[in-house]
C-alpha cells in the first residue's frame, strides 16, 4: 500500500521531531520548512540583548494596569511548532497579543498558537539562516512581524507579513527609537537594547 506524498511529508517532520527530542539541551535544533537545521551557541552580547529587549517591551507592553491584564505576552526562546509549513522554530524572542491572538499555554512545549511577532538576534553563524528560510518560514506560519536585531551594526530591521511573505519595512540605526507596528507610538529606544 502507499502513502500519499502529503502524509510522507508529515512522516519525515515527525521524525525530524523526534531527532530534535533526542537532541541534548546543549544542542539548538529547529526544522525550518522541512529542512533540519543545527545552529552553533550564540555569543554571550546574544543573550544580553534578547534580555534587554524583553525588559523594554514587557516594561512598556507587558505589565498588568489597573488590575487588568496585559495585552502582550513576551517570551525569550519558546519553541514554535506549525506541522503545516513543517517548521519548528526557536526565536529569540516572541510576543503574543491576548486582544488579538490570544496568549499560548506556557506549560505547554512546543508551542502551536503562531505569536503574532519574533525578533532574531544575528550572529556570524545564523545570520544567513535568519535572514533567508527562517524569515521565510515565519511568513508561512503566518506571523505577523518579524525584527532582526544585528547587534555589530547596532541596528534594527523590521518585516510585516504581506500575505504569507515578509516584506521589508523601516530600518533603525544605532541612537534611534523604534516606532510602528505592532506596538503603535511608544517610541523604544535602540541604544537601551544593544549590549
Amino acid at each position: 500500500m502507499s502513502t500519499s506524498p502529503a502524509s510522507t511529508l508529515r512522516d519525515l517532520f515527525l521524525e525530524m521531531e523526534a531527532r530534535l527530542e533526542r537532541e541534548p539541551e546543549t544542542v539548538q535544533g529547529e526544522i525550518v520548512l522541512g529542512v533540519y537545521l543545527m545552529s552553533p551557541r550564540p555569543r554571550p552580547r546574544h543573550g544580553g540583548i534578547q534580555i534587554n529587549l524583553g525588559s523594554e517591551l514587557r516594561q512598556r507592553f507587558g505589565i498588568s494596569k489597573g488590575g487588568e491584564p496585559p495585552d502582550w505576552l513576551f517570551v525569550i526562546e519558546p519553541e514554535i511548532r506549525s506541522e503545516r509549513t513543517f517548521s519548528r522554530l526557536v526565536p529569540d524572542a516572541a510576543g503574543w497579543r491576548r486582544s488579538t491572538t490570544g496568549w499560548p499555554d506556557l506549560d505547554k512545549t512546543p508551542v502551536t498558537l503562531v505569536p503574532e511577532w519574533v525578533a532574531e538576534v544575528l550572529s556570524p553563524g545564523t545570520a544567513a539562516t535568519d535572514r533567508g528560510p527562517k524569515l521565510e518560514a515565519y511568513g508561512a506560519m503566518g506571523v505577523g512581524w518579524v525584527w532582526l536585531l544585528d547587534p555589530d551594526a547596532r541596528r534594527l530591521e523590521t518585516f510585516a507579513n504581506v500575505r504569507g511573505r515578509m516584506v521589508p519595512g523601516p530600518a533603525f540605526g544605532d541612537g534611534q527609537s523604534f516606532t510602528g507596528d505592532p506596538f503603535g507610538t511608544v517610541p523604544i529606544p535602540l541604544d537601551r537594547i544593544f549590549v
